[in-house]
C-alpha cells in the first residue's frame, strides 16, 4: 500500500482544541468501512512519524478527519492552510460489523465521536447515540449527528444530562430490558471501563474502537500492542487486529 497524495481543502476549528480537516485525494482510497483509520504525514519537516486518525467521513475522493490537538504533530497539522500537500496511507484496520438482529446503540466520549460517526451515518438513524463530554463547548463535535437526535451528557451540566454518558446510558438501557441490544463505542479508557461494568451482568454484545499511539499503522513495529483474553496469543496489534475489538475479548 502506497501513500496517496492530496491537498487540504479546509482545516478549521470546530470547538476549542478540536478541528475538522478535509483533504482532496489524488486517487480513490478504495472501499472505506466505519471504524477504519488512516496514517497521515503531517505537512511539516519537524514531525517524522505519521499520525493515526479515524476516518470521520469519505466520499467522492474527499477524506474528512476530525481531530483533537494533543501534541506537536496535531498542533502543526492544525496550522496547515488550504492547498497544503499532504500524504495519506489507508484505509487501514478492522472495522465495525453490524447485526441486523440487534438494536444498535452508539456510545462516544469526546473526540471518540470521530471514530464512530461513519457508523452513525451508515446506520441512518437506526441507532441511539449517546455522547459524553466535559462542557457544552464540545457539543459542537456533534454537528453532523444532530439529525439523528443524540442524547448528550456533560460533566458540568452545561448541556443535556448532568453527569457522565454511562449514567445516561444506564437510564436508557432500563427501558430496553428483554430486547436484543448491541453497543458500539469509542472514547476514553475510563468511559470504556465504566461501560463494561454497566453491561457486564447482561453480557451485552459490544464492539470498541481503541485509540493507541502507533508508528507504522501496518502491524510492523508492534508499537500499539494491546493485551487480550486470547490464551494462546494474548497480545494483539491495535493497527492490524484492531482498532475495532470485541469488548469481551480485551483486557482493560
Amino acid at each position: 500500500m502506497d501513500d496517496i497524495e492530496g491537498k487540504i481543502l479546509s482545516n478549521r476549528s470546530i470547538a476549542p482544541g478540536h478541528c475538522l480537516l478535509r483533504i482532496r485525494l489524488s486517487r480513490p482510497m478504495g472501499v472505506v468501512r466505519p471504524g477504519q483509520f488512516v496514517m497521515m504525514k503531517v505537512p511539516d519537516g519537524g514531525v517524522f512519524l505519521r499520525r493515526p486518525f479515524s476516518i470521520y467521513d469519505y466520499q467522492k475522493g474527499v477524506l474528512t478527519i476530525m481531530y483533537k490537538v494533543v501534541g506537536k504533530g496535531t498542533e502543526q497539522l492544525s496550522k496547515a492552510p488550504e492547498d497544503t500537500p499532504i500524504l495519506t496511507l489507508g484505509p487501514l484496520g478492522r472495522w465495525f460489523t453490524v447485526s441486523r438482529r440487534n438494536i444498535p446503540i452508539v456510545v462516544a466520549g469526546g473526540i471518540g465521536f470521530a471514530g464512530v460517526y461513519a457508523l452513525v451515518k451508515k446506520l441512518q438513524g437506526k441507532a441511539s447515540i449517546f455522547f459524553g463530554c466535559s462542557t457544552s463547548d464540545e457539543v459542537a463535535l456533534l454537528k453532523d449527528a444532530v439529525p439523528f437526535h443524540p442524547f448528550v451528557a456533560t460533566l458540568d451540566g452545561s448541556y443535556g444530562f448532568k453527569g457522565n454518558v454511562i449514567q445516561l446510558l444506564k437510564i436508557h438501557l432500563n427501558g430496553l430490558k428483554g430486547k436484543n441490544v448491541e453497543i458500539f463505542t469509542c472514547g476514553p479508557d475510563n468511559m470504556v471501563k465504566s461501560l463494561r461494568g454497566l453491561i457486564e451482568p447482561h453480557r451485552i454484545p459490544c464492539q470498541v474502537l481503541l485509540e493507541e499511539r502507533m508508528a507504522c499503522g501496518m502491524g510492523l513495529c508492534f508499537g500499539c500492542v494491546k493485551k487480550t483474553m486470547d490464551a494462546q496469543e494474548p497480545y494483539k496489534r491495535v493497527c492490524k487486529e484492531g482498532p475495532v475489538f470485541d469488548l469481551w475479548e480485551i483486557s482493560l
